[in-house]
């Protein structure tokens, strides 16, 4: 029927056109392999509405502490704020606590820290925390002492009253670009009422008055992800001021301190298709292998065959 008589020998080799459908293999690999590259380019990477420090891969705690290089230790001063510096492990934050209370924080640049940090009257001893990003605290630092001789009445010149400082929370306050932020801060001490002014470190001030000490918070907005450094000054009655320096974090497209739980994720179609691609490669591979055997074999017979 089909024109020929069949032989029942196996075809020919080059029947199969194994070329052909290695090149349809090869294209097909790189149009997934395209596809998969654009999938993945097109996963967006957490953006506002993540919380920053949520979700982070977990790493060991920072095991050096900071050592507090100025003022050294058994000094006097008359001033306050003063100047506390010193060096740090990188990628961590500052905390400066005086007799156990918040002082100031800062963020480690380079390896080291510089604040401005109020002092009480009398004997401060001043240690520095370290902190990474994910809250956890290092070693704290040897501990120093200085002493604030306060001015009186009579050598500052003003009425002094009671003495007026700054307490804060020992957290980083963090947040998303274009998201109001709250900082809160409690005035203790001083004669009412207060003036306080706020420098949020993008160029953004704010001033406000306030009738009774207490706590005390203003709401900000950054525009752009980094960490800022966050200045409040209370200034009493009597003139008498206190200050504290903070830090604010805001996050950038993707949370910046030791790496996002959101992975890219490709297509279920995408993930499906190159097993069956491997698939089809060793199927093709396979029936090539067969086919040389089988001809092989072949052609041991017709040698042994007979000739009639």
């Amino acid at each position: 029927m089909l024109g020929a008589e069949h032989n029942l020998r196996l075809r020919a080799h080059s029947h199969t056109s194994y070329p052909g459908l290695l090149f349809a293999l090869l294209l097909t690999g790189v149009i997934v392999l395209g596809a998969s590259i654009g999938a993945q380019g097109a996963v967006q990477n957490p953006q506002s509405g993540s919380v920053g420090l949520t979700g982070t891969v977990p790493g060991p705690a920072p095991t050096q502490p900071g050592v507090i290089t100025s003022p050294s230790s058994g000094s006097h001063t008359t001033s306050s704020p003063i100047t506390v510096a010193g060096t740090c492990p990188a990628n961590t934050f500052v905390f400066i606590e005086k007799n156990g209370v918040l002082a100031g924080q800062a963020a480690c640049n380079g390896g080291s820290f510089s604040l401005q940090a109020d002092l009480f009257a009398g004997s401060n001893q001043l240690v520095a925390r370290v902190v990474d990003g994910l809250g956890q605290y290092g070693p704290d630092s040897a501990a120093i002492t200085v002493v604030y001789d306060q001015p009186t009445s009579q050598t500052a010149g003003i009425a002094v009253g009671r003495q007026l400082f700054i307490e804060s929370g020992a957290t980083v306050v963090a947040g998303e670009p274009n998201t109001a932020l709250a900082r809160e801060v409690r005035i203790v001490g001083g004669t009412a009422p207060y003036a306080v002014s706020w420098d949020f470190g993008d160029g953004s001030n704010s001033l406000m008055t306030v009738a009774v000490e207490g706590p005390v918070s203003a709401l900000h907005t950054y525009t752009s992800p980094g960490t800022y450094q966050v200045l409040v000054r209370v200034t009493d009655s009597l003139q008498n001021a206190a200050f504290i320096q903070l830090i604010t974090v805001v996050n950038g497209p993707i949370a910046a301190v030791t790496g996002s739980s959101t992975q890219s994720e490709l297509p279920g179609s995408l993930v499906a298709a190159w097993p069956l691609l491997g698939l089809a490669i060793f199927l093709v591979g396979a029936f090539w292998l067969g086919e040389r055997r089988a001809m092989h074999r072949q052609m041991l017979r017709d040698r042994l065959r007979p000739v009639v």
